[in-house]
C-alpha cells in the first residue's frame, strides 16, 4: 500500500508563484480607480475650488509641490516593477523572491504616485 507523503518544497514554492502574479495584475488594475477617487478628493478640496475660481491671484495656486516628472517617475517605477513580476519565469533560481521584491517595489511606487496626487488637496 502506498501512502502519500507531503509534497515537496520545490511544488509549493511553485504554486504560490501564480499568485504572485496575480495579485500584480490586480494592483496594477486597482491603480486606475484609486487614481480617480484620488483625483475626485483633489477635485473637491477647498483649495482647488479656490484656485479654479481666483486662478493664480490666489497664492496656493502658483506652485502645488509635485511636478508632472515626479509623478511620471513613480509610475515608471510601478510598471517596471509590474514588467519584473511578470516576467520572471517559474523555474528561476529565485523566482519567488524576486517576484515578492518587484511586488513589494510596484506597491510602494503606486501608493507613493497616489500620496502625490492627494498632496495636491
Amino acid at each position: 500500500m502506498t501512502t502519500k507523503t507531503a509534497p515537496e518544497p520545490a511544488l509549493t514554492q511553485t504554486l504560490s508563484l501564480p499568485r504572485l502574479r496575480t495579485a500584480a495584475v490586480l494592483s496594477a488594475f486597482a491603480l486606475i480607480p484609486a487614481t480617480v477617487l484620488a483625483v475626485i478628493a483633489v477635485a473637491s478640496s477647498d483649495r482647488f475650488s479656490r484656485c479654479l475660481t481666483y486662478g493664480d491671484f490666489y497664492p496656493d495656486c502658483r506652485s502645488h509641490g509635485v511636478t508632472d516628472t515626479q509623478l511620471g517617475w513613480a509610475l515608471a517605477v510601478a510598471g517596471l516593477a509590474f514588467l519584473l513580476v511578470l516576467a520572471v519565469p517559474d523555474r528561476a533560481r529565485r523566482a519567488k523572491e524576486l517576484r515578492m521584491s518587484g511586488l513589494a517595489v510596484q506597491l510602494g511606487a503606486e501608493l507613493t504616485f497616489l500620496g502625490m496626487i492627494l498632496s495636491a488637496a
